[in-house]
């Protein structure tokens, strides 16, 4: 009903708020949008957002960085506002929502980088029953099946629950040397239930199972800016495969204690199992025209990583001194745990174009085992002076315990928001963020300092920013300015017996402008687009001072568009822009920017009141543009630069859908 427009977010303030009741930057894209564009990955949902730039996708997962920071895979991403382990592809078909929260959250999440965090929201009961069914046939053998189906299960409407299955399977437009084309089998159930205790508690449960087999792609090579080979050849060997299999389980309870006062409280269990075949591809024997040979070694590997996480919020409305305020005080605790059991593979050579042989043990095996646990402890009071003027204030304290090794940090956060029309607030704020680097450790290289406890990295963000709601509150428009600082970066500093020192001299430093707007332009015209302008510079670095982040435009831009021809007919345009861009740190091996345009078409059959089928057919790419997308690392072999494992952007294709909804 909104046009894309969400009203209320639930990450940035631990609590619900209002965007405009937000000192900071949120962007949300909406099940709407999920839906029209047909999205099956997190990269795919995230390219709605011009802050959000994607990374590489080796090893069948995907990576990001936000306002120019990388995001971690354990730290970076959120599912109902609780650290999630985001190792793998993500299940798009059990979300009901993305939240984007830009500028460092250390305040109410602890560990992150400074450019932000991704909030998945996933899908909960309704009261009504809703039965959606769709299938999805596109290009390159994909196809994709989802059902969805929630409602109560008793008359009083006190216990609800939702399902959610998806299979899909897809192959390439790639191949590898021998002709054949990778293959992914990815299949997807989630359960959510709702229970209503009392009128004032309710208790939650979730489950929910990915498992993605798929064959490895781990990009394109190129030497000097040149590509090596053609955009569809694959250079990993064949027989390379990948499998991962998660399950996340999990319960929330919100509780009423009083007519002021509210208690949150929750756990979630997530287990991770990955078989990993790799050849690991090496190039030193292969030349620029493509000529030679490619060196094949790799690994069969097992990992398996298990994530557990706990909080509990109490949020207090209470007058005081004449001034309203909406208090929290919280704590979460996360205790990661990983082991690995590896064997070696013996390397091959292979000339470009011929099949990789069966490969053989090595006998080289690692076993490895690490944990941490960490807690965090926070209050955060959003006071409100008067009509006009409303205050953030908060503080956290947190602790993390690996190897009986502790590290302790403080993280604060100050904003002051100003409405000058019920429809409109400006706002200031200063946030931080932090990420541990542990102790120092030799190996590879011999430190003087060995042994010595390094303090966390620090994220420092001033914003200033303004929301507005326009034409009846229809339409959502904001706009920001941010400097971030992120210094106490490690470096290592060669002394002169050749020994190194590692130290806190390091620092990255971006400043940027963004605007956004979602909602309605007409009646039959609604929109969801972003733009951004960002200035980043590695500032102090051992190798990259003065040079750009990778995967990092100077400029980028997104949007996507509804239009109703009629009732029934509705018509879709997206423009995607991303400007040039390096393909490392070390800024040897640089993109061109380009621009692609996506379309699609929906008509929605009303078979009756209730029961709808709607038609829809999507062209990505409409233009064929050739394009570089993210990924990238990069070597000097025989005194030339060798790229590899860039994305090839896709060319033109397509995805038609029938989809039925009750």
């Amino acid at each position: 009903d909104y046009g894309y427009k969400a009203d209320t977010n639930t990450t940035a303030m631990r609590m619900e708020a209002t965007q405009l009741e937000t000192p900071g930057q949120i962007s949300i894209i909406d099940e709407q949008l999920i839906d029209e564009q047909r999205a099956s990955t997190l990269g795919e949902v995230l390219q709605n957002d011009a802050s959000v730039s994607a990374g590489g996708t080796s090893r069948n997962r995907e990576r990001f960085s936000l306002r120019g920071f990388d995001l971690e895979s354990s730290s970076g991403f959120l599912r109902d506002g609780k650290q999630h382990w985001s190792h793998y592809r993500q299940p798009i078909e059990l979300l009901e929502r993305v939240e984007v929260v830009k500028g460092p959250s250390g305040l109410l999440y602890g560990q992150s980088a400074p450019g932000g965090l991704i909030n998945m929201v996933a899908k909960k009961p309704t009261y009504e029953t809703q039965v959606s069914v769709s299938q999805d046939i596109g290009s390159n053998d994909h196809s994709r099946t989802v059902v969805d189906v929630s409602g109560s299960l008793n008359e009083a409407q006190t216990l609800r629950a939702r399902t959610v299955i998806a299979k899909e399977s897809y192959s390439s437009w790639r191949e590898y040397g021998d002709g054949s084309k990778p293959q992914t089998e990815r299949l997807v159930g989630g359960l959510f239930v709702d229970y209503d205790v009392t009128e004032d508690v309710l208790v939650s449960l979730h489950y929910d199972r990915t498992n993605d087999d798929g064959s490895v792609d781990s990009g394109a090579l190129f030497v000097d800016g040149k590509q090596v080979g053609s955009d569809k050849h694959i250079w990993d060997a064949q027989w390379s495969e990948i499998e991962n299999d998660v399950e996340n389980v999990g319960i929330d309870v919100n509780a009423n204690l009083t007519d002021s006062i509210r208690l949150s409280t929750g756990f979630n269990y997530q287990d991770f199992e990955r078989t990993d075949v790799e050849s690991f591809p090496g190039f030193d024997n292969l030349n620029p025209d493509g000529t030679g040979t490619v060196s094949h070694g790799g690994s069969h590997r097992q990992d398996n990583w298990r994530f557990r996480t706990a909080y509990l919020d109490v949020v207090s409305d209470f007058e005081l001194v004449g001034m309203e305020h909406q208090f929290l005080v919280g704590s979460n605790w996360l205790g990661y745990s990983y082991k690995r059991d590896q064997l070696g593979y013996n390397s091959v050579d292979v000339a470009p174009g011929e099949s990789v042989g069966t490969p053989t043990l090595s006998g080289n095996d690692r076993h490895t085992f690490s944990s941490y646990d960490s807690w965090g402890f926070y209050a955060q009071d959003l006071i409100s002076i008067n009509e006009q003027w409303q205050v953030l204030a908060g503080v956290r304290f947190d602790r993390k315990v690996a190897n009986g090794v502790a590290e302790e940090h403080v993280s604060p956060k100050l904003g002051a928001i100003y409405h000058p029309a019920e429809n409109g607030s400006v706002y200031l704020t200063y946030s931080e963020s932090f990420e541990p680097q542990g102790m120092v450790s030799s190996g590879r290289r011999t430190y003087t300092n060995d042994g010595e406890l390094l303090d966390a990295k620090v994220g420092k963000s001033y914003e200033a920013g303004t929301k507005w709601e326009l034409m009846d509150n229809s339409l959502f428009v904001s706009g920001a300015i941010f400097d971030i600082t992120q210094d106490s970066i490690a470096l290592d500093v060669k002394e002169s017996n050749g020994d190194y020192t590692k130290t806190q001299s390091g620092e990255q430093h971006h400043r940027g402008a963004e605007i956004s707007a979602q909602g309605f332009i007409t009646e039959q015209l609604s929109l969801s687009g972003s733009t951004m302008y960002l200035d980043a510079e590695i500032v102090n670095h051992e190798t990259y001072a003065g040079n750009r982040p990778a995967d990092v435009p100077e400029f980028s831009a997104s949007l996507w568009s509804k239009y109703s021809v009629t009732n029934a007919t509705d018509v879709n345009v997206g423009v995607i822009y991303e400007g040039s861009r390096y393909g490392d740190d070390a800024n040897t091996f640089k993109k061109d920017g380009y621009t692609r345009v996506d379309m699609g078409v929906a008509y929605t059959l009303k078979y009756d009141a209730d029961l709808d089928m709607i038609v829809r057919f999507n062209v990505e790419n409409l233009f064929d543009t050739d394009y570089l997308a993210g990924g990238g690392s990069t070597d000097v072999i025989n005194g030339q630069v060798y790229a590899d494992g860039v994305v090839i952007g896709e060319g033109r294709n397509y995805m038609a859908t029938l989809q039925v909804k009750y």
